[in-house]
């Protein structure tokens, strides 16, 4: 028998008592407005219709999608729904993928303007490098797969003069190494720290810029 619950009693059992006690200040018409019940159901990144959104923060989300045009040719590490995102609402997007059978499953759903490579994951090895050995020149590439911190290192030279790099889950120390190395390179950061779709840690996806950017910043 499977038992239904309402979202309050669903917070009730998935919360601590402190958290529980908090929760009932959030606004839950806003929750479904961004999509947020729609994606903890399905456990898949998408809005309140059902599109498709990056597993980034909502902050991040509501900041980048006005701001992405036709004219933008993007990068990105880790395939999913952010590359159907970004197919939307760029000329170009670009991802690399390491697991074969998620790569099979994404290829036959990629629009014209989406291109996916394989390539098997080897740290600081060739996956790392499909941006920069393309020979393109991107305005915003996305690093949220694997091997991040060289994959952030490895392709920052495969940003045009004005394009920026975003990395996500910025907040883990695993990854200082990259921004570090960003920072040295005379970028900027901009952090949007929240939740994200269906998920209810706080985490941080954070811009590197420079001072002439393709977002305006």
């Amino acid at each position: 028998m499977v038992r239904k619950f309402s979202k309050d009693k669903l917070f009730a059992r998935v919360l601590s008592k402190e958290e529980n006690q908090a929760v009932r200040f959030v606004n839950h018409e806003f929750l479904n407005d961004i999509g947020w019940w729609n994606s903890w159901r399905t456990r898949n990144p998408q809005d309140k219709n059902g599109k498709p959104l990056p597993w980034v923060t909502y902050s991040y989300i509501f900041f980048i999608s006005n701001r992405l045009n036709k004219e933008f040719n993007v990068f990105e590490f880790g395939s999913g729904n952010s590359t159907l995102f970004f197919s939307d609402k760029v000329q170009q997007i670009d991802s690399v993928e390491h697991d074969q059978e998620w790569f099979n499953k994404m290829a036959v759903k990629l629009p014209d303007n989406a291109k996916i490579y394989f390539e098997k994951l080897v740290y600081g090895g060739n996956y790392s490098e499909v941006a920069i050995r393309s020979e393109k020149k991107y305005d915003l590439i996305s690093i949220d797969g694997r091997d991040r911190v060289n994959c952030l290192i490895n392709s920052f030279e495969a940003l045009n003069e004005s394009g920026v790099m975003v990395l996500d889950d910025s907040e883990r120390i695993a990854y200082q190494k990259a921004i570090e190395f960003i920072m040295q390179k005379g970028f900027k950061r901009l952090d949007f720290w929240g939740i994200s779709p269906g998920l209810f840690y706080k985490k941080c996806t954070t811009i590197f810029y420079r001072e002439l950017n393709v977002l305006g910043i």
